[in-house]
């Protein structure tokens, strides 16, 4: 009878013990699984390159020379919920002009995803916080000290069809208020919206593509022609980060 006993105490533990193991693995809440994220600069499917002549969809030819937004709140999403990723900012200025701006690493608890989000642009406690350090400071280039407020996102440029003298264009897109507020929520689904499911001992990369075309052409038709200077916050703006809200995609996620 003891032995017996002995026996199904034994058992009991050992399924106890896989139950949670298997619980623990579902949940991924006591395992950390390294993350990378990755932008890359396109326009049309073309890695992006300064100086190199374009045409956008209105048959206006265009260049590129400056190219940068502020990312923020990256989450992970699955049918059970969405996880959070830690940074040790809160928020990171991707710049085009400073590769290792354009890749970061973070970790999460969460070993499932089939969606990624993320936000671009300041938040308007932060707007109204005054100027700050880290990639917030002023002189990252990315701050109105006129209009004490931050840029979400900037593309500069040149273009025979711009009405400026020196035949450049300039969007500044900021607004943290109201109808004129700038910031954007994006949320990408995986290739196919297939889930994917995180390794501890991997690193998980994924790569996004933002493609600068859609500035002038995703969900409102934006000619260089009618509109090379914004640098105010206003309708106007909103409607540029309408379109630079589509410009997102994940192109691919690997593991190493």
């Amino acid at each position: 009878m003891k032995t017996y006993i002995i026996y199904i105490t034994v058992f009991c533990s050992f399924l106890f013990w896989s139950c949670q193991k298997e619980l623990k693995d579902q949940q991924g809440t006591h395992a950390t699984y390294p993350l990378q994220i990755i932008f890359r600069p396109v326009i049309k499917d073309q890695p992006l390159v300064f100086g190199q002549n374009h045409t956008n969809a209105f048959g206006e030819d265009y260049s590129i020379s400056t190219f940068r937004f502020y990312v923020s709140k990256l989450a992970l999403k699955n049918n059970n919920g969405t996880a959070i990723l830690p940074a040790e900012t809160k928020y990171r200025l991707a710049d085009a002009g400073l590769t290792n701006s354009l890749s970061f690493t973070l970790s999460t608890h969460q070993n499932t995803f089939s969606s990624l989000s993320f936000q671009i642009g300041v938040d308007s406690i932060d707007n109204v916080s005054g100027a700050q350090s880290g990639d917030l400071d002023p002189a990252k280039g990315m701050f109105w000290t006129w209009n004490s407020g931050y840029i979400m996102a900037k593309l500069e440029g040149a273009s025979s069809y711009s009405s400026v003298p020196d035949g450049n264009f300039t969007y500044h897109i900021g607004g943290f208020s109201g109808a004129t507020n700038a910031v954007r929520s994006i949320s990408m689904h995986t290739p196919g919206g297939t889930a994917v499911t995180l390794e501890e001992n991997k690193v998980t990369t994924i790569l996004i593509s933002a493609d600068i075309e859609k500035w002038f052409n995703a969900v409102h038709p934006l000619k260089i022609v009618d509109h090379a200077f914004v640098h105010s916050p206003g309708e106007l703006a909103s409607l540029y980060a309408d379109n630079y809200a589509s410009m997102f995609s994940i192109i691919e996620i690997t593991e190493e």
